[in-house]
């Protein structure tokens, strides 16, 4: 389907279309569910059946304001200017092919995945996460279903939308995507109300507050110069390959992303080595990738070793961690003395723990022995 391109997927747009929406987007995906067993099934009637299913799909996005911006095979992506809209044209779209008489045994059962975001719209198309996110809930859904982010959801119980309720389905860990998502359901006159639970990953991990964890803490330098030399738009783009880039690391390193926000971002791992090996990698790949115009991102991290309490509150593991990032300098990782102690005995490849002494951190009362990562 259309979510597989890329992370950082980019959609192209033709010319000759009406302008899209830009600012907040509500982005809709649909595929066909089981479309390979129907071409088995209906030989080269399929062709017909899905321009069908593709005339019936525009008429009901288009007429609530829908910009159909991709195809590809079976499966559609539009952007909506309001959420609701959005929603509502799904409701149509999905009542429209369950009252279309499809050939014998052909029964259409349509998937639909909506997500509201603020994409960067370029020559070429969207750019941006929320475009995969997008994808990504719809590939959750199951024929006649509709799956609304948990920012979707936000904002259309605020508009009370008629005849329109939304069951709340929990958090789920979608592929490529390392934090859960919550997931809600559209419920409507005439829609399917039954399915089996969205199709998350198996493995899914809940976020070991109040437990031990080492934290890894990445903070890029100097990003307000970065952000006033190259304007909003360019930083905002930046700012979401460098997620993109962190993100892919600690998945690679059984790691939990915890939060990202615009240049800072902290995730959590069960083992120390995995950390200290993630913090290598990123630091590595922020400066192998090609950056527009040559420029470069440098980080300062940190890497600390504590208990974890709930996410509001933070705590002192996490104080600790960004303190101790904060006094770093540019291109510099520090690693804290809990989290040394865990590396005894763990061979690191090309990575030396170098010991820097003891430091007196900001707003922390008692010295701190501190070291570097080199590698």
């Amino acid at each position: 389907m259309l979510g597989e391109r890329s992370s950082a997927t980019i959609t192209r747009v033709v010319n000759e279309r009406p302008a899209l929406p830009q600012g907040t987007v509500t982005f809709l995906f649909t595929d066909i569910e089981g479309s390979t067993d129907l071409v088995r099934l209906l030989g080269p009637r399929f062709g017909d059946v899905r321009a069908e299913h593709g005339r019936v799909l525009r008429a009901a996005l288009e007429a609530r304001g829908g910009h159909v911006v991709d195809t590809q095979g079976d499966a559609f992506f539009a952007a909506f200017e309001q959420a609701g809209d959005a929603v509502a044209a799904a409701v149509d779209a999905q009542r429209a092919i369950a009252a279309t008489d499809w050939p014998e045994a052909a029964r259409l059962r349509v998937r639909v995945g909506i997500h509201t975001a603020e994409p960067q719209l370029h020559d070429d198309g969207y750019v941006g996460i929320g475009v995969h996110r997008a994808a990504r809930i719809c590939a959750a859904a199951h024929g006649g279903q509709i799956l609304l982010s948990n920012a979707t959801a936000g904002i259309v119980e605020d508009r009370e939308l008629r005849d329109v309720e939304l069951l709340d389905l929990g958090e789920y860990r979608l592929k490529d995507i390392t934090r859960p998502q919550r997931l809600f359901q559209v419920a409507s006159e005439g829609l399917e109300t039954e399915f089996a639970p969205p199709a998350a990953l198996a493995d899914e991990r809940p976020t070991p507050y109040g437990q031990a964890g080492t934290l890894l803490f990445v903070d890029i330098a100097m990003w307000g110069e970065t952000m006033r030399a190259l304007g909003d738009d360019a930083a905002a783009l930046f700012a979401a390959d460098y997620h993109a880039i962190v993100e892919g690391a600690v998945e690679a390193h059984d790691g939990q992303m915890l939060e990202a926000v615009a240049d800072n971002t902290l995730s959590v791992f069960a083992r120390a080595r995995d950390a200290v090996l993630c913090a290598s990698s990123v630091r590595k790949e922020l400066k192998a990738h090609p950056w527009p115009d040559g420029s470069s991102l440098l980080l300062r991290g940190a890497v600390h070793t504590g208990r974890l309490v709930a996410k509001q509150f933070g705590g002192s593991a996490v104080f600790h961690c960004v303190t101790l990032c904060n006094s770093a300098e540019i291109d510099q990782i520090l690693v804290s003395h809990s989290t040394h102690a865990l590396l005894q005995g763990d061979v690191l490849p090309e990575i030396e723990v170098r010991d820097l002494g003891e430091r007196q951190l900001p707003r922390i009362e008692t010295p701190s022995r501190v070291f570097e990562l080199i590698g």
